[in-house]
Formats: C-alpha cells, structure tokens, sequence
C-alpha cells in the first residue's frame, strides 16, 4: 500500500467515526398534526423550543413533519415543546421528553380542533374562512356554503369556485378532471370520485380539499415528477367515519327507455365493502347504448399498517350506431372530399379486476398492485362513402370483425428514510405489463371507378378480404431514485438535497398481420404481398440529476437527464433489421413559489421520448381501407416533446374569490407525421397512400384563466373562464411539406345562485377554431360556436323539487349540415318515508332537437362526424336511498352547519 492509499483511507476512516460520533449527538424528531377524526393536516405551523432554541417548520401534505436536534450533553432526558397552529383550528401545544438513547424519535400525534367549539352547552364561533390555499392543495370550509336537508357532496361541490360537474356527473377543478377521492386523507372504495359524491350526504362533510396529487411514493419520499392528478379528499366531522350507504332505483319511459340498479356499500373506517349492478339505455352519448355491469369491491386493514384493497367489474353492452363522416384532405394537386354515411351495430363483454397492498409504517414504504382485463367485442358495419375533388369514387364497404384482447399489468415499490441521515432516501420500483389485441376482419368492398376527364364510371371493383390481425406487447419499467440530504440538519426552516435517478423502460412487440383473398370459386388465398410478420424493440435509459431545495415559501429543483434510446426491428422472411439509436439531453426544472398563504406560482419543464407505434414501422400495406392504403416506414426513429407549464394561482382569504392562470408550451423534435401521395392505378385514376417519416417543427403553446368571486356570502358567484391556444403542424403531401396553422379561442361567463329555496345556473360561451394549410390549394376553416344554458332546481315544498334544462347552440361554419338545437327538458321529484324514498318524472329533449357534431384535426386532414341519439323522452323513477350514518339524524343543513354542530355534545 503506498503513502496517498494509506492517507486516504485513513482521512475516511476518521470522517466516518466523525460523522458517526456527531450522529450520536444529533436526534431527529418526526411526528403528525391531525384533525380529530385522525386526518392529517397540510400546511399547519409547527414551531418547537428546546433549551433556548427555536425550530420552526409547516407540515407536508399528509400532515407530516420533522426537525433535527443537538442532544445536550448534560441532560440524559431533556423536555421540548411543540406548538401547533393551523387555519380554521384552535393552537395546541404539547411538551414531550427528549429520548436519551438513538437517532430517531417518533413524536406522538397532535391532534387540532376546529375553531368553532361547543363548551358547557354554548357555540363560540370564530369567523368562518371559505378557503385557504396551500401548496399543492385548495381548502374549501364546508361551513361556509349551503347544505340543505338531503342533499348529497355533488349538491356542495356545486357551489365552489372553479369546480364544475357535467351533467353525466364528471367533476373537473379549473378545468383538469378529478381522477380520484379519498376520504379523510385514506382511500375510499375504488375512489372513483362520480361513483360515490351522489352517494355521500354532504351533512357530515367538513372540509373539502382540491389536491395536485403525485402519488403515495411521491408523498413518502419528497421526489415528485410526471404531472399531477387531481384528487378529491373529503374531510368529515367527528366520529363520522363510518357508514352504510347506497341507493336502488327503477326506471321506465318512452322510447323503450329503462334504466334499474342498485349498490349498497358499508363502511368501518379501514373496512369497506361494495356491491353493484346495473342495466340501462339512458345513455345519452353517442348511439343507442344498451349496458349491463355489475361489481364489487373491498378494502381492509392487515396489522397496524398494511391496507389490501381490491375489486372486480364485467360490463356488457350493445350500441347501434349511425355516423355522418365529412372529411378534406389536402394535397399537392388540390383537395379531396369524402363524404360518408354508416351503420354499425357493435356488442363488447368486459372483464376487469384490481388487487393491491399497500404498507406506510415509520421509515418504511411498500405498494404493490396487479391489473387485469379481458375484452371481448363483434362489429357489423356498412359504409358508404363518395370521394370528389381529386379523386372521385365511389366506395360501398361491409365489414364483420371480432376482436379479442387480454391484458395484465403489475407493479411493485418500495421506500426507506435512512435513521442515522435524515432526509436520506432510497426508493426502487418495477413495472411490467402483457397486452394481447387478436383480431379477424371479414371485410367485403365494391368500388366504383369515374373517369377523371368525363366524370362518368368507368368500371365497377369486387374485392373480398379476410384479414387476420395478432399484436401482442409487452414491457418492463424499472427506477430507482436515492436522495441525498444537504446542508446543516439542523435547520429546519430550509431542506436541501441531492436527487440521484434511473429509468429503464423496454417495450417489446410481436405483430402479425394476414391477408387472404376471396377467389372466384368462394375460396380463401393468402396475399403475401399483404401479409408480414414484424417484431420491433424501443428501450431507454433515463439517467437524472437533481438539485432540491424546499423551504416555507420558496421550493424548487433544478438537473438534467441523459437519454440514449434503441430501437430494433425484424421481419419474417427478411434479412434486412432495423437499428436505430438516439440520445437525448433536457434539463429538468420545477419551481414553487407562495409569497403568502394566497399566492402560488409554478414553474415546471419536462422532456422525454415516444417511439413510433406498429402501424408506422411496418412496411406492409394495411389495405383495409382501399381509399387509403397505408404502408410504415422501418427507418422511423424515436421522437422527443419538450414541455413547459407556468401556472398562477391566488384566492382571497375574506371572500373566497379566487384566480387561476396557465400557460403552456409545448415543441417536438423528429415527430412522426404522416406523407399522403396520390398514386394512378392500372385505370389511371388516383388512389391515396399514406407513408410515415420525421421531421422537426411540431410545436404548440396556449393559455387558460378561470377567475370567481363569491357575492351575497356565498349566494351569487360570478365567474368567468377562457383559453387561447394556436397549434404549428409539420406534415407532407406528394413528398411536400405542408404546414398547418391552427388556431383556437373559448371564453365562458356564468352566474350561480344558492338560495335555500332556488339553485339557478345560467351560461354563456363562444368558441373559434381556425385552420389553415400552406399548401396553395387549401381554404381557411374556421368554426364559431356559441352555447347558452340555463338550469334551475326550486325547492317547492320540504319534500317537493322541480327543475328546468335549456340549452341553445349555435354552429357556424360545417360542413356537415345541422341544426342549431335548442334543448329543453324538466322534471319532478317527490320525497317521501323522511327522504329515503323518492318518486321522479323527467321530460328530456321536448323539441327533439339533439344531434352531436364534432370536429377533428390531424396531419393534412379535417374531419367532421355526426351521430344519432335519442333525446327525446319521458321516464319515471323510483329511488330509495340506502343511508346510516352515526349522527346524521341531528343534520338539519343550514349556512355555516349551525344546525349540524349545535348537535354536538
């Protein structure tokens, strides 16, 4: 060993036994700040004194917190004390007693009651707060808003600013859908948010919390990525954290319309269990629905700290459809018109289940799930569609398909904060999924030929084709990401640290595709020329490197990622591979910024990368649509987004108005875009052939607000929302670059009121949509819309409601011809048996004026679609409401649930 190996190791050896005897001297206390139904509570001050020292720190999400203290060396047991603040909860303060042995002492819980008390029969009420905003949530007081006798959470989330719920009973937040509930601060059922806040009375509600949500193991270890969901968590009031509830239903009406379910669901606070079935054709969307589904579900406690949870659901349903398709596309030479008019009837079973476990116990984090669906689905569909333009043919299509599709998915996490170091952090996680999609098209075509000079048909085309399609993909994702704390640990106003990570993710797919032929003797042959047997690879390997820093009003995390991508291809009976590789280097960015208790700003820039799919690589014609042939490209690579979010966000403590504000950005380099060419066939006529390639110039940027303000305490509230956005697309015709310009506008006003005898809604939106192609052959498009809605609910009698729906549009600028509808519907609900039973007409679409038109935008193509519905009819229902809840029966509603807490003993 020679003199620098020697010194070096013994200037380790002796950092070590530093660090270790400093280690022994330093103890870091953790501990949670709950409600008085054992919630965590986000975002609460926690200062704490020890001997003449002063720590002050605010709790995470979950209501967690931490500090880091020096032993003192001439008290084998010294006491500290901890003082609690929160908005909207009395102060409380505990002294706890120093551990003399260990690096790690876990604090007991402190529990913080609301500021309204009742003591010795007399209510001292504070004032009540309507919201206050925190980091990654927004507070809704469910004091502060109306709760009537009867009514369920969806009649409450109505009234707060920014959240919207449509009327098939979808709830979004400043526009972003919320995607999962909880129940204070635990998952809840399948926590489907639609399932379960028409179920749950609003009474019992306290709290109503709006939270960007990252996941669990985000929540454990810190580290954040990806984008957030937006998650309900429903907070009750004392002792309410238990119930049994649910509904059954009968309904009958014109049209053939029926709808009968029913679900029951108990609750024990970590045990639930769930029960569902239901059979309907109300389905107002696309179509005439038919569906069935029944399920259940569970969730339950093992030990002190391990949940189990799982449930299971078969669906089967039947839709008829009939579709209107007008779709331009543009090219060199001018442009195509196809106008097509269906008839599909389509019939799916669907199996799904989900089992999971899921374990969060001191400094140690584990979940792991297993996902699994089967899907079985038969088509009959007849086409026929016109081309003129460029093209002119005429194309008559049946087709019968029967599709089968299996899938399981899995994953598995694990977390540890290290005890000597806190703020160390190590997390591992696995990934893995198998889907099948099995098909056979049994697919029969006449097309008619016009001559392009005299516009008279030529010659008429039979084709009979069985085609036989079988995919299957498979991948595996793996990270690891370790932590690193920085800085003096004793500082508990600021946290910094250091964020090692590592993603491996492959994805391999099996595809093959048969084309036999129908001969004139009714005999099958198989094409070669359209048959292929393609297997392909994408791998990445995502290393990261990230600065954090996190303090009360300022958070941020700075790095960069390395990513070398691979992505391999082989065919059947070829000798030619593909082999393609990238690398890719994007810096990573999050800032968060809160100034004040009703101020945030948010700063986040991502990238990452997406490999082409089958249909893009395969160099086989897919001739199933004969009007357009499309041929893959195997020499496609990997392309890569590049995405910037800045978003604002501010409410006002004293009214509860409140402002939210983003922009994003977003540019992609080497996008896969489509290059449709005109082809002559054997007739001379034109046929379209749709091949792929990359190309750079993709980018899109837009802008949204949505602004409320509260009037009347809560009576009125105005709000007004809107967006712009313009869309850069890159795409080829005839080998020529074709640019699309696209550019959209919407802005909605509304006013709501809550009286306790009167809910009223009324509405006013517009929305402009333009595109525009560079080819010279193409026209401007622009579509304006204008919406008017108005929905009213009075409160006739205690037991006796009705309501009103109208809505008008106005369309400008289809193709597609349509009415502008004029909507109107209404209804009549009787209570009975002290609300529990119900009997209800409703009257929808009395003008029978429905219809759906959208429109959709890709590559050089624009593409409108009207649907049937049927709209108009009459139904009456007969429910009864399933509803237990410990206390419940001393709700009365009210403003400010004065009712509900004099009830309190």
């Amino acid at each position: 060993m020679n003199t620098k190996t020697g010194s070096l190791l013994l200037l380790l050896f002796c950092l070590f036994f530093m660090g270790a005897a400093r280690g022994q001297s330093i103890v870091r206390l953790s501990g949670i700040v709950q409600d008085t139904v054992k919630t965590g509570i986000p975002g609460a001050n926690v200062r704490l004194i020890t001997g003449k020292d002063t720590l002050n720190s605010s709790t995470d999400s979950v209501g967690k917190f931490s500090f880091t203290v020096k032993r003192p060396a001439q008290s084998s047991s010294p006491l500290v004390s901890v003082l609690v603040r929160g908005v909207g909860y009395l102060p409380a303060s505990r002294d706890f007693t120093l551990s003399a042995k260990g690096n790690e002492q876990a604090l007991a819980a402190l529990i913080l009651k609301d500021a309204s008390n009742q003591l010795a029969e007399v209510v001292v009420k504070a004032k009540i707060i309507p919201m206050r905003l925190m980091k990654d949530t927004v507070e809704f007081n469910a004091a502060a808003y109306t709760v009537r006798e009867g009514d369920n959470v969806d009649e409450l989330l109505k009234q707060l600013p920014g959240v919207e719920i449509d009327k098939d009973g979808n709830v979004t937040s400043a526009g972003k859908e919320m995607t999962k509930l909880r129940v204070n601060g635990k998952d809840f059922f399948t926590s489907n948010v639609k399932d379960f806040i028409s179920q749950l009375p609003a009474g019992i509600v306290d709290k109503l919390q709006v939270i960007d949500d990252y996941g669990d193991k985000a929540n454990f270890t810190g580290v954040r990525s990806g984008e957030p969901q937006k998650m309900l968590n429903l907070v009750l009031k004392d002792k309410r954290n238990r119930g049994t509830f649910g509904n059954a239903g009968l309904s009958a009406g014109t049209n053939d319309r029926y709808s009968a379910g029913l679900n029951a669901n108990i609750w024990r606070d970590d045990k639930q269990l769930g029960v569902n079935a239901k059979a309907s054709n109300t389905n107002t969307g696309t179509g005439i629905n038919n569906s069935t589904n029944t399920g259940f579900t569970f969730r339950d406690k093992l030990g002190k700290s391990t949940t189990v949870h799982g449930n299971y659901n078969f669906q089967r349903n039947r839709t008829e459809l009939n579709q209107q398709n007008y779709i331009q596309t543009v090219n060199s030479l001018g442009t195509i018109y196809n106008e097509s008019s269906s008839q599909s009837e389509s019939k799916g079973a669907n199996h799904n289940f989900d089992l999971g476990v899921q374990s969060a116990e001191g400094e140690n984090f584990m979940q792991g799930s297993i996902r699994g669906a089967v899907n079985n689905s038969l088509n009959d569909a007849l086409t026929s569609s016109k081309q003129t333009g460029v093209i002119h043919q005429d194309l008559l299509n049946g087709n019968h398909s029967d599709q089968h599709s299996p899938n399981l998915n899995a994953d598995f996490n694990i977390a540890r904060h290290f005890k000597n170091k806190p703020g160390r952090t190590v997390s591992v996680g696995i990934t893995a999924g198998n889907t099948i999609s099995n098909s056979i098209q049994d697919q029969s075509n006449r097309i008619g030929y016009y001559d392009p000079e005299s516009d008279l048909l030529v010659k008429d085309s039979l084709r009979n084709q069985l085609v036989d399609t079988r995919n299957r993909m498979r991948n595996v994702n793996a990270t690891l990401t370790y932590t690193e704390p920085l800085g003096d640990p004793l500082d508990s106003l600021v946290k910094k640290g250091i964020d090692f990570s590592y993603l491996y993710s492959y994805t391999h797919t099996s595809n093959a595709l048969v084309t036999n032929v129908r001969g004139d003797m009714d005999e099958f042959r198989r094409v070669d020329s359209l048959s292929n047997k393609y297997t392909s690879s994408f791998s990445t390997h995502t290393i990261g490197l990230n600065y954090r820093y996190t303090a009360k009003t300022l958070n941020y995390s700075v790095g960069v990622t390395g990513q070398p991508n691979v992505l391999t291809g082989a065919y059947e009976g070829r000798a030619d591979k593909i082999s393609r590789t990238g690398f890719n280097i994007s810096p990573l960015a999050r800032f968060d910024y809160t100034p004040s208790p009703k101020t945030t700003f948010s700063l986040v820039y991502s990238g990452n990368s997406n490999a082409p799919d089958f249909n893009q690589l395969q160099p086989v014609a897919d001739t199933r649509n004969l009007q357009n042939v499309i041929i893959g490209n195997p020499d496609l690579k990997a392309s890569f987004n590049h995405t910037v979010n800045l978003s604002y966000r501010s409410v006002s403590l004293d009214n509860g108005s409140t402002l939210q504000i983003s922009v994003r950005a977003t540019a992609v380099q080497d996008q896969v875009v489509s290059n449709t060419v005109l082809i002559r066939d054997t007739l001379n006529s034109l046929k379209q052939e749709t091949r792929y390639l990359n190309t750079g110039g993709n980018y899109n940027f837009g802008s949204n607000y949505h602004w409320s303000l509260p009037l009347s305490g809560k009576k009125f509230n105005i709000e007004a929302k809107g967006g712009l956005s313009y869309n850069h697309r890159v795409s080829f015709a005839d080998n020529i670059k074709n640019f699309g310009k696209g550019l959209g506008l919407n802005q909605a006003l509304s006013l709501r009121i809550n009286e306790k005898w009167l809910m009223f809604t009324t509405s006013a939106a517009y929305n402009y949509k333009s595109n525009v192609y560079s080819l010279a052959s193409s026209n401007s498009n622009i579509i304006q819309t204008w919406l008017f809605n108005a929905d009213a609910k009075t409160f006739i009698l205690k037991s006796l409601n009705a309501g009103v729906t109208t809505s008008k549009t106005i369309n400008q600028g289809y193709a597609i011809p349509g009415r502008n509808p004029l909507l109107i519907g209404g209804y009549m609900e009787k209570t009975f048996f002290n609300r529990k039973g119900s009997i209800k007409l409703e009257g929808h679409d009395l003008l029978n004026q429905g219809n759906n038109v959208n429109r959709t935008i890709s590559d050089n193509s624009i593409t409108e679609s009207r649907s049937n519905q049927v709209t108009r009819y009459f139904l009456l229902s007969l429910n009864w409401r399933l509803q237990s809840f410990p206390g419940a029966s001393a709700m009365r509603g009210g403003k400010g649930g004065g009712g509900m807490r004099n009830g309190r003993g």
